[in-house]
């Protein structure tokens, strides 16, 4: 049985969940995969997310909705349901360039999409 990225993904951020749970800490060895399944942009990530850079917003319904603030100082908005974001990086490396490790159809982040919620 063939395993697909999205699955790996998913599998790997419920790990990091319930270590974040567990001991409010995540091992080298999660965050390493981490970096080999996004590249260097998860660094980026993280540090967005250790700024308290990310912002969830979520509506009655159950909509979720993350707010991002940029290095420059801009707010950009990511829609998790579709995997959009409107910050330059993701028009760049996936609409553009389409050149993600995870442009698979229905499957791109930009670097700071990577959320732990």
């Amino acid at each position: 049985m063939a395993v697909t990225l999205p699955e790996v993904v998913e599998e790997l951020l419920s790990e990091m969940a319930a270590a974040v749970r567990d001991s409010a800490r995540i091992p080298d060895e999660l965050l390493l995969s981490l970096k080999f399944v996004f590249g260097s942009s998860a660094i980026q990530a993280l540090d967005l997310v250790d700024r308290e850079s990310v912002t969830l917003i979520s509506s009655p319904s159950g909509r979720r909705v993350y707010q991002v603030l940029g290095s420059s100082g801009k707010t950009y908005t990511c829609l998790a349901s579709c995997h959009y974001c409107s910050c330059p990086a993701f028009s760049f490396s996936v609409l553009r360039k389409n050149d993600s490790l995870l442009s698979l159809p229905g499957f791109s982040l930009p670097k700071h999409d990577v959320i732990f919620v």
